[in-house]
């Protein structure tokens, strides 16, 4: 097993793979927040709760915690490490750093709801042709359901909102909603 792993280090297969995986962030946070015109006009944007903020602020923190102790790691060479090890460090700063950006960026980005549609942040767009019902959930979040699932993302996702904006979503969804 060892050797498999200090072939593909020394193959730069680690730092491809996070290189593809940082591409993958930035495609998805582009699907998450990008607007078009056809989504129509903008009616509202849905306030993050701040339990939402809470555990994004501890990702963060915890995510550059494990950034510098790689550093420190990757600046303190010891004689035992194999030279591959360096690279599947440097892969793994810059996994880790794009998991980071990507959470925070995607957590950030507020679900936007427009006149043809709900722009979801970790979603991705949805008209409202797509919603089959929605349903209000006991943990303060709405439950939306579609008509037909989406590859990799399945055929429900969240709306997590502040409980000052309970009513008007709740209009909203009665107006949109079919």
């Amino acid at each position: 097993m060892n050797d498999i792993i200090t072939q593909l280090a020394h193959g730069g297969a680690i730092i491809l793979a996070a290189i593809g995986f940082l591409v993958f962030y930035l495609t998805q946070i582009w699907k998450s927040i990008h607007v078009e015109e056809s989504f129509g006009e903008k009616i509202c944007h849905v306030k993050q709760p701040k339990k939402e903020w809470l555990t994004l602020a501890f990702i963060v923190v915890v995510g550059i915690v494990v950034v510098i102790r790689l550093f420190m790691e990757r600046a303190t060479p010891n004689p035992n490490m194999p030279e591959s090890y360096y690279t599947i460090l440097t892969g793994a700063i810059v996994l880790v750093a794009g998991l980071i950006l990507f959470l925070a960026i995607r957590t950030i980005s507020p679900t936007k709801i427009f006149s043809n549609g709900v722009l979801v942040h970790d979603y991705g767009y949805v008209a409202w042709d797509d919603i089959r019902s929605v349903d209000k959930t006991p943990k303060g979040k709405f439950q939306v359901y579609l008509t037909k699932p989406r590859q990799f993302k399945g055929k429900m996702f969240y709306i997590a909102y502040d409980k000052e904006q309970e009513e008007e979503l709740i209009d909203i969804f009665r107006k949109y909603v079919c």
